[in-house]
């Protein structure tokens, strides 16, 4: 994932940040407004790393914990859809009926092959 992403949907990832950084104010994080370097800055000043490492530790978060091949697995999709939740604007439905985007040859939105 790009910061560009999370800085576009700054409210929808504050939960997730504090959750990899607990020990950042909640307000402070907030008012960064996805910004890089004021969230950079800090979470150097709370947690006394270098710049660097703080980009570092930013840009792991960003690729995510679970492997590409992991993420793609269909048997972990429920999974996947109950921890999407946790990155969901408040009143979106995680488990909303997607058939409308399924395959156009199909009626019901399933691939009959």
């Amino acid at each position: 994932m790009k910061w560009s992403h999370v800085a576009k949907h700054w409210h929808a990832f504050v939960p997730n940040i504090l959750t990899e950084w607990p020990d950042l104010d909640s307000d402070e994080v907030e008012a960064t407004e996805g910004e890089l370097g004021p969230f950079l800055d800090h979470l150097c000043e709370v947690t006394g790393m270098s710049r660097e490492d703080a980009r570092d530790e930013v840009s792991e978060w960003l690729e995510g914990t679970d492997p590409a091949d992991a993420v793609m697995d269909e048997t972990r999709d429920n999974e996947r859809i109950i921890a999407s939740a946790r990155s969901m604007h408040p009143g979106e439905d995680a488990y909303s009926d997607d058939a409308e985007f399924g395959d156009d040859d199909s009626k019901d939105g399933r691939d009959d092959n």
